[in-house]
């Protein structure tokens, strides 16, 4: 058995890349929670995208670890969350809004008017450090979905290969 059957047909490269994107990401709902505007059930009383966000973590487990017969399964998985997270980092919490909480320490989401970061402090340099993690984490998912789609192109490649030229059948030179 090879690493890639171990993860289901990953490569180490999309590995690297998922275990980047895990670190990045923990980093980033660590910084939703401190900055509190963006934050949710279970560190507020409510529901919120950010709680759903946390789905991610079970989600990942099973586009690292699963089956590899469910490989291109795991993909669209793998690629709807990428889409989710895009949508989320420009559309509901924006790089201008990320950064103000911190710069400012006001927030600047309309369902959250006054809200301050948990640190209560103006810190510029956070600022921009919760919109670096936010592109970076952009990224990340991006360069995962598209380098799980290459393992998953050159896996059926591969499999082509074998069966066109079994081990037995192989021609000397």
């Amino acid at each position: 058995m090879s690493f890639g059957d171990r993860f289901g047909g990953l490569s180490t490269r999309t590995l690297i890349i998922f275990i980047a994107t895990l670190v990045v990401g923990i980093l980033h709902h660590a910084d939703h929670v401190l900055r509190f505007d963006h934050s949710g059930w279970p560190f507020r009383p409510h529901v919120n995208p950010f709680t759903y966000s946390l789905l991610v973590y079970p989600i990942a487990l099973f586009v690292w670890f699963g089956p590899a017969r469910l490989f291109w399964l795991r993909w669209v998985v793998l690629l709807i969350g990428a889409a989710f997270t895009l949508y989320a980092h420009f559309m509901i919490e924006t790089p201008h809004m990320q950064y103000a909480i911190w710069a400012h320490d006001q927030s600047l989401d309309p369902h959250q008017p006054g809200a301050h970061n948990l640190l209560d402090v103006q810190a510029p340099f956070l600022g921009v450090l919760a919109v670096g993690l936010s592109m970076t984490l952009n990224i990340l998912v991006v360069a995962a979905a598209l380098s799980m789609l290459w393992d998953g192109v050159n896996r059926g490649g591969k499999r082509e290969a074998a069966a066109r030229h079994p081990a037995g059948d192989r021609q000397q030179p």
